[in-house]
């Protein structure tokens, strides 16, 4: 590389670098410095911050709110994780078959990823399982499934149920697309070899499309635990309470910390470094799904 050539590189790549510097790791690093003080705002000048050490990350797992959030968004990764990619791959191999309408029903299904949360969560607490006109209350009673119509999924008993299914509703069309795209990939010749071998349906999807999906379920796995984990638009609209113990995540309870309420507090008083101390939690947290993810997948790729 000629010596013009390395200056003009590096003349391009500076600002993006002072950039990343400012605006991603200075914040990054003031977080996790934040969290081992005590103190009231987030702009507040560091020599008024008070060193408690890690009282903040002690403290917030004998916190009963702060336990039962990650307990909720702990639910959310792993069982709405089940759900969603179960439902979204059955979607996609239906979808790969030649049939009419199907450019509607996958536009259909993927509708709900271009529709705003609030909307959604408007769309689901009002008409879907409102307890007196509901969806789920007609449906039920026009089955005769008195037990079920009398459910009342927006009580605080619940409401966790009610705000998992809703959000896995809107997020099963983004993940179909994604194993679309991937099972478009695989050659057709591996399942015409298998036909001929007299494999069915069920067992080709097991032992050829379920392997080849593997790279592709591994991104889907991360996507959504950074989804999950991160979790926060749909606990704060879906409930009118912000500490409702049956939506509250992690990441809302973070925000009501650091701009809150009073009684969230509980002395009126902003929790700051307890809030920064919550992100680095959520931060590790994600990166551990990140190597846990990759330690059980590996690094082996397949070639199509």
């Amino acid at each position: 590389m000629k010596k013009g050539e390395r200056r003009m590189i590096c003349a391009f790549i500076l600002p993006i670098v002072v950039v990343y510097l400012v605006f991603y790791l200075y914040p990054t690093f003031r977080t996790v410095y934040m969290s081992f003080f005590e103190t009231s705002t987030l702009s507040s000048p560091s020599n008024t911050w008070k060193f408690v050490g890690v009282n903040n990350y002690t403290s917030l797992f004998e916190n009963n709110l702060f336990v039962t959030s990650y307990k909720n968004v702990l639910l959310i990764l792993v069982i709405g994780g089940i759900a969603v990619f179960t439902i979204a791959l059955f979607f996609a191999t239906v979808m790969q078959g030649k049939f009419r309408g199907k450019s509607f029903y996958k536009a259909v299904i993927y509708l709900p990823n271009i529709i705003t949360p609030i909307a959604l969560a408007v769309m689901w607490t009002q008409y879907i399982f409102s307890n007196n006109f509901g969806l789920f209350r007609k449906i039920f009673t026009f089955l005769g499934l008195e037990k079920l119509a009398a459910i009342p999924w927006t009580s605080q008993s619940y409401s966790f149920w009610a705000m998992l299914i809703a959000f896995c509703f809107g997020s099963v069309g983004y993940y179909m697309i994604i194993f679309m795209a991937a099972m478009e990939q695989i050659p057709n010749d591996y399942y015409e070899c298998a036909a001929l071998e007299g494999a069915k349906k069920f067992k080709i999807f097991f032992k050829i499309t379920l392997p080849l999906l593997k790279e592709t379920t591994k991104t889907a796995i991360i996507f959504w635990a950074g989804g999950s984990i991160n979790f926060f638009l749909w606990s704060r609209v879906f409930s009118a309470n912000v500490l409702n113990k049956s939506t509250l995540v992690p990441a809302s309870y973070m925000f009501t910390l650091a701009f809150g309420t009073s009684h969230a507090t509980g002395a009126g008083s902003l929790q700051v470094g307890t809030a920064t101390a919550i992100g680095v939690i959520l931060t590790l947290s994600i990166l551990f799904v990140y190597i846990f993810v990759y330690l059980i997948f590996g690094k082996e790729k397949y070639e199509y």
